[in-house]
């Protein structure tokens, strides 16, 4: 991400009340309420164990994508640093909800990629910009699937996380979300238990060494980490 597009996406900055809402409250019962109903779904539809199958498998990877989507095309992708009463804020946090499933239950995911290319038309089907030539070894974590874009023959360690998201606090003690883009170049490889933040950039062909810790809008080049941007919340790059 160039530096002129950071400054951009981090220009958009919402500040509201510091305050846990109604709305948050009422939609952190989506993803227990929405397995709920699937279970009744396909014990009253599911007349044979196929079709059983077949429904409980789109009820869990197909239908959570697609509202995903239709979600980012209504109100659009969230980006910027905001608080939990701004629309970017709300938005996240009903895609969070979205992907809550996948983010408790790590082994829906690890189904999918034992097929190649699988996981990456799914994360496609999430809004990510994705190749189908991607390694991604076991227990790699996912908290915004929509967020993400990893060129051909990328390699992704085990246990490495990608977040394009964080939460922190302000200096008065207000919630600050910053949320933004992953990217993972062509042929890029980032070591086993990576933590990548929002914003950051692996560049083409670079190769990250095991157990790094990336702060938002950071990255590695050269052989190098790049430094955060100067106008990133904290103002640094999360050494590690």
């Amino acid at each position: 991400m160039s530096e002129v597009a950071r400054d951009k996406l981090l220009g958009q900055t919402a500040v509201g009340r510091n305050r846990v809402t109604p709305f948050m409250i009422a939609t952190n019962y989506f993803p227990m309420l929405y397995l709920v109903l699937g279970g009744w779904l396909v014990i009253t539809f599911g007349e044979s164990i196929p079709r059983g199958l077949g429904l409980a498998l789109v009820w869990i990877y197909l239908v959570p994508p697609v509202i995903g989507r239709i979600v980012l095309a209504i109100f659009g992708r969230p980006a910027g640093v905001v608080t939990p009463d701004a629309r970017p804020y709300k938005i996240w946090w009903v895609l969070t909800q979205l992907q809550m499933p996948f983010n408790r239950i790590g082994l829906l995911e690890e189904i999918l990629r034992f097929v190649p290319g699988l996981y990456g038309l799914w994360l496609r089907l999430w809004g990510s910009t994705v190749s189908l030539l991607v390694y991604w070894a076991p227990g790699v974590m996912l908290t915004d699937r929509y967020l993400l874009r990893v060129g051909k023959g990328a390699v992704l360690g085990a246990r490495c996380l990608i977040g394009g998201h964080l939460v922190t606090r302000d200096p008065d003690g207000n919630y600050v979300l910053t949320v933004a883009e992953v990217t993972i170049g062509d042929r890029a490889i980032v070591g086993a238990n990576s933590a990548i933040g929002p914003g950051c950039e692996i560049r083409p062909d670079e190769v990250v060494p095991a157990g790094r810790y990336f702060g938002p809008f950071s990255g590695w080049k050269d052989g190098k980490r790049t430094a955060a941007n100067r106008h990133s919340p904290d103002g640094r790059d999360a050494g590690g």
